[in-house]
């Protein structure tokens, strides 16, 4: 009886010891995830504002849609947050970053290095639901300088 005891209690402790390790590396692990999007994002902006031409309306833009995934909670992955393009949500849009947050942890911002400013005519775009997701980039010009418009875009049928 004693050792089922000792083994009870020794299995609660190293569990115990265990979890904040398991939590940190589903963290990590989204984290991940969306830093590999975001890179993405970065790469399209990039290559949409240095190969295309910017047009006076978003309807005759050039444009550059990124799809991404938010995973779902589960043994190996936190629950992400949301992800922000444009800013933080609920503050102000018009900033060249993105900020995202998953698990318990706290916001992070990952700073776009465009070689144009960002805009977000309706506050930044932000994604909290799990599931497929794309953002539109716009080559649009403002007045002599052009701009990336960002937006929310449909993600494909079937995906």
């Amino acid at each position: 009886m004693i050792r089922l005891v000792v083994a009870a209690v020794l299995t609660v402790a190293t569990l115990a010891a265990a979890l904040p390790a398991v939590d940190d590396a589903r963290t990590a692990r989204v984290d991940a995830e969306i830093e590999r999007a975001i890179d993405r994002l970065e790469r399209a902006g990039t290559a949409l504002a240095v190969t295309e031409d910017a047009t006076p309306t978003r309807e005759h833009a050039a444009v550059r849609r990124v799809e991404f995934s938010l995973a779902r909670r589960s043994v190996t992955t936190a629950r992400p947050a949301f992800v922000a393009v444009g800013g933080r949500p609920g503050g102000p849009g018009n900033r060249s970053i993105v900020a995202y947050a998953s698990g318990s942890s706290p916001t992070r911002l990952r700073e776009l290095s465009l070689p144009v400013p960002l805009r977000t005519p309706d506050g930044p775009v932000v994604f909290r639901e799990s599931g497929r997701h794309a953002v539109s980039f716009a080559l649009v010009g403002e007045g002599d300088s052009p701009a990336i418009v960002v937006s929310r875009a449909r993600t494909a049928p079937g995906r």
